[in-house]
């Protein structure tokens, strides 16, 4: 089972007075002597998992606590692992926050083989949103052009309605008309660029991977995109999992259901190593 060696992880919640150990079982703690519960995964119902927030329900009860009482981000990044891993055994209901890598349920224990590249690095924001926006610029360039077209003849039906068209404004109207489209156009674009990088920064800041060391894997059977606090050598997500990759000069991004499912840099890899690399994912995968 992958991410099986994961040591447990304890919560305290000193105002509530309780404590709360996530690992084989979930269980809970009072500060009364009283015994503890003890919850098996297959008794949990929901578990919701937030920046701000964890909550769990389990039985007839909800427990809930505060991401700020873990100790470190990795003891958070260990437990949301140990709870997505519960939740691919068991099926109980998961609600997280949209993620840049994927959840750990996806993972598998396998071989890697013996044609296997691995990375670690951070991922760095400019190169990621450049990445980002590159392919975005790929999507908008049709819708654009046809932009730009649509306001030039607008612009030309208005100045012809509004005016009149003869041979001796013809020569105004056409760089008139030529202009409104472009610069629509490139308000367009600009805008749309805003946006997206604000989507992104939204992205990056609901995964609380993001901002640490991740470690990256590309071999025949697999690939894995995991905080490297957490990863097990042997977990992999096999290629079968997705069903595309999009790459742009800085990363390969991995698809699953039309979204993005995992940003791979290339220099997280050796530069002699980024075209083996390459060919693994493009064998493996429909390139779009």
């Amino acid at each position: 089972m992958a991410f099986c060696d994961l040591p447990p992880v304890t919560v305290i919640d000193d105002k509530a007075g309780m404590t709360y150990i996530l690992g084989e079982t979930f269980a809970v703690y009072n500060a009364t002597p009283e015994p503890p519960v003890v919850y098996d995964w297959n008794s949990v119902k929901f578990v919701s998992v937030t920046r701000k927030e964890f909550k769990i329900t389990a039985g007839s009860r909800t427990f809930a606590f505060r991401t700020g009482l873990f100790k470190s981000i990795d003891e958070t990044l260990r437990a949301i692992a140990i709870i997505e891993v519960r939740q691919r055994d068991y099926g109980f209901d998961y609600v997280h926050e949209r993620r840049m890598f994927p959840l750990k349920s996806m993972y598998r224990e396998m071989s890697a083989g013996k044609e296997c590249y691995i990375g670690e690095g951070t991922l760095d924001e400019g190169e990621t949103a450049a990445s980002f926006i590159t392919l975005l610029n790929f999507k908008l360039m049709k819708f654009l052009w046809l932009v730009a077209f649509l306001i030039m003849f607008v612009t030309a039906a208005i100045l012809h309605w509004k005016i009149g068209l003869t041979r001796d404004n013809v020569l105004y109207f056409i760089p008139i008309s030529i202009a409104s489209g472009g610069i629509i156009a490139l308000l367009v674009y600009i805008i749309t660029h805003i946006v997206a990088r604000i989507r992104f920064k939204q992205l990056r800041d609901a995964d609380m991977a993001a901002s640490g060391m991740i470690t990256f894997v590309v071999c025949r059977a697999g690939f894995a995109a995991c905080a490297s606090c957490v990863y097990e050598s042997r977990d992999l997500i096999p290629w079968s999992e997705m069903d595309y990759f999009v790459e742009s000069d800085k990363m390969f991004i991995i698809y699953k259901n039309n979204a993005p499912a995992a940003y791979i840099p290339k220099k997280a890899f050796e530069k002699k190593t980024v075209n083996s690399v390459a060919d693994i994912i493009a064998l493996s995968l429909e390139q779009r």
